[in-house]
């Protein structure tokens, strides 16, 4: 079953170390700048890190709905990025762009969405079945998963080549992740 992650903000109390960021070049790193905007006008290319700043955008002009399918297609294309990334530490990139966009939004975040979220319904209701027969149309992403390769360890300790699986097939990830992420075909 379909399960929507909202993320919150979690503070922890106490002392802290002395920590030291260190990022690599194009960590989470949006190509473009895209505007709060229907679904069906996403290209192809963009990039969950480049959907983040859109989904926000939706959010602080008070289009909460949009946000939520918009934050849905970031969340498919960062699962897709998921199975064609190697390594596996890079995988929670898309959990930290949630993280992000929520430090972002601010306090209103988690109850607005959250109510966007009930609104949109439930797994084979009319948004859903919508938004999945709109995502199967369009096919696989274009976009390059460069955002998700620089976040891991990879990045810093030497990777061979792009990242990449050779073996990746984007059809049938992108079945995949309509089937198992979206529970298009339930």
């Amino acid at each position: 079953m379909l399960k929507y992650v909202i993320a919150g903000i979690f503070a922890a109390g106490g002392a802290w170390a002395q920590v030291n960021n260190i990022e690599a070049d194009g960590n989470l790193a949006p190509t473009y700048d895209v505007a709060c905007q229907p679904t069906d006008a996403l290209r192809d290319d963009y990039s969950p890190a480049d959907l983040a700043g859109a989904v926000v955008a939706c959010f602080t002009d008070g289009q909460d709905d949009l946000a939520v399918d918009m934050f849905l297609v970031m969340q498919m294309r960062g699962v897709y990025d998921s199975l064609r990334v190697i390594d596996q530490s890079a995988h929670q990139a898309g959990r930290v762009l949630q993280i992000e966009m929520a430090q972002t939004a601010g306090a209103e975040w988690e109850p607005r969405m959250r109510a966007a979220f009930d609104r949109f319904g439930p797994t084979g209701g009319a948004r859903h079945a919508a938004l999945c027969k709109q995502m199967e149309a369009k096919g696989p992403p274009t976009h390059s998963p460069r955002y998700m390769v620089q976040h891991g360890i990879k990045a810093f300790s030497g990777q061979d080549g792009d990242g990449l699986d050779p073996d990746f097939d984007a059809e049938v990830s992108w079945e995949r992740v309509l089937d198992e992420f979206m529970d298009c075909y339930g």
